[in-house]
């Protein structure tokens, strides 16, 4: 059944394939369209635009551990390699949406404060069609 009310971030997780990123203390998706001008001597001097390609990122942070089931070791293979990973972001809760879509690991980022947990961010950039359906 479906979340109702408003959602509690908590419940919402990014994916490689069907495994949580482990750890993980934030997640976003970036969606954006870009135009293109179609502007022309009959627009009286407005600018005119048309649509053109879509892309998105799916972004996570993570609390860093050596013994992750899937964390910052699976990530540095995907990037070391350009292997395309599928990247959800979801509830998994059937009823709830979803986006997913293929993705190559951007950005990956580890931080260590002295006395401070290790943390890490990894950027997924979206190829290709990105999919927003409910979770079945």
């Amino acid at each position: 059944m479906a979340t109702t009310g408003i959602m509690n971030g908590t419940l919402l997780g990014v994916y490689v394939g069907s495994t949580l990123i482990a750890h993980a203390t934030e997640g976003s998706i970036s969606l954006s369209m870009d135009t293109r001008d179609a502007s022309t001597k009959s627009s009286s001097g407005s600018r005119d635009l048309l649509e053109a390609t879509k892309s998105g990122t799916i972004s996570v942070s993570a609390l860093y551990a050596e013994d992750a089931a899937y964390g910052v070791d699976d990530l540095m293979s995907a990037w070391s390699a350009r292997t395309a990973l599928t990247v959800k972001f979801s509830t998994e809760v059937t009823g709830d949406h979803y986006w997913s879509a293929s993705a190559y690991v951007t950005s990956l980022e580890v931080s260590a404060g002295m006395e401070d947990n290790v943390t890490y961010s990894a950027t997924f950039e979206l190829t290709g069609a990105i999919t927003y359906g409910a979770v079945s």
